[in-house]
């Protein structure tokens, strides 16, 4: 079986190409799934992000255009992936088109290689986004929030009309497509998430030494308003209020407006000392070494279905503070620490009660170690095109 793998938002901040756990599902898949020839449609923001994690693929088809942040570089890569801007794609025939994400610049060239070429649609959906009224992502501005909805929006629409199989991540999101979307049940696969639970093992395993000395918290994600990199920034003020020794790694970029957010708030409250900005790690072992050196893994986002850093951070026994969203409570259960959205105050009690009280860690973080080897990256790909 062939499949054509097409993800063209990966943005470039910085002369850095940004990575979500939307990209490391994808990327995952590629690697694990039985019997699958890995053809791809990107863009030069997409092979980069391959070539770094080393992941092989039998032919690329590349739009050529360096995705940044921002409306203006969406609309961009839209038209482009509608109007093919890259030789060759037409021609893939007789084989599985699958778009990574619900975003338009993804499925609108799985839409025409379907109808043009006749090829079967797998359109994998990872979050179902609330109305933008009621929605406001971590306070978002108002105009890009309502760009983000349309976009989600229109490629919604055409997914629930015209794909051939629907790959819902997580029972959470699927029963979110059935309730909100009006798509029948049968149409709608729950796949899911997972980590590579024996390498990060085996990383945090060869620096026994380094466990929990550098940091008493570390946040992975993107930095933007949705995964609350705000809430994280008023999170830590209160801790360092507390703690004045307190020292957060933030792993992980942005636009250069949130960048700019982050480093003029962290001046104006005199916490930049306490906060190591880090960027995008690529290293695995570097990054698990980080992990792994923090004493909690805070997490205060807005919006999830899954949050795959949440997993990594358990396979590494690093206990995990998060906000309490209807839509992950049910995968990870009892096996993390939950606070309410935007509750800065008690995210950072919740911080100080686990970093002063080594024994309650370690405790959490041992049931949560012997939790995550179900979502092993080896058991959830090898379903992904079963049906």
């Amino acid at each position: 079986m062939k499949a054509l793998f097409i993800f063209n938002g990966m943005i470039k901040n910085a002369g850095v190409v940004s990575v979500s756990g939307g990209d490391i599902r994808m990327l995952e898949i590629m690697k694990y799934a039985d019997g699958i020839d890995a053809h791809v449609l990107t863009t030069p923001n997409g092979l980069e992000f391959l070539k770094k994690y080393d992941q092989g693929y039998k032919k690329a088809y590349t739009i050529d255009y360096v995705v940044g942040g921002g409306i203006v570089s969406n609309v961009i890569i839209t038209l482009k992936s509608l109007f093919f801007g890259h030789t060759g794609v037409k021609e893939y025939k007789d084989g599985i088109v699958y778009s990574s994400c619900e975003h338009i610049y993804d499925v609108l060239p799985a839409l025409r290689l379907k109808f043009r070429n006749k090829n079967k649609w797998y359109a994998v959906y990872h979050w179902v986004e609330d109305y933008p009224w009621r929605e406001k992502r971590g306070n978002m501005p108002v105009i890009p929030r309502y760009a983000y909805w349309l976009n989600r929006y229109i490629a919604g629409w055409l997914i629930k009309h015209f794909a051939d199989e629907i790959l819902a991540v997580s029972d959470q999101t699927k029963e979110k497509l059935v309730a909100m979307k009006h798509i029948k049940p049968e149409r709608i696969k729950a796949v899911y998430c997972g980590v590579e639970y024996q390498k990060i093992r085996d990383i945090v395993e060869k620096y026994p030494s380094e466990k929990g000395k550098q940091y008493d918290a570390v946040f992975m994600k993107r930095l933007n308003y949705g995964k609350g990199v705000l809430d994280l920034l008023r999170t830590w003020k209160e801790v360092v209020a507390e703690k004045p020794d307190a020292k957060l790694a933030v792993i992980g970029d942005g636009s250069e407006e949130i960048v700019e957010q982050i480093t003029a708030y962290l001046k104006e409250n005199n916490i930049e000392k306490n906060v190591d900005l880090l960027g995008v790690i690529y290293d695995v072992e570097e990054k698990f070494r980080i992990i792994n050196s923090a004493k909690v893994f805070l997490l205060p986002t807005h919006e999830e279905n899954w949050a795959i850093v949440i997993g990594e951070s358990m396979a590494a026994g690093v206990p995990v503070i998060v906000s309490r969203l209807k839509e992950i409570v049910p995968i990870w259960k009892d096996n993390v620490v939950w606070c309410e959205v935007g509750d800065a105050k008690s995210f950072a009690q919740e911080v100080l009660t686990l970093v002063g009280n080594p024994q309650k860690a370690k405790k959490l973080a041992d049931k949560a170690q012997a939790f995550i080897p179900q979502y092993d990256w080896k058991n959830i790909a090898k379903d992904e095109f079963k049906r």
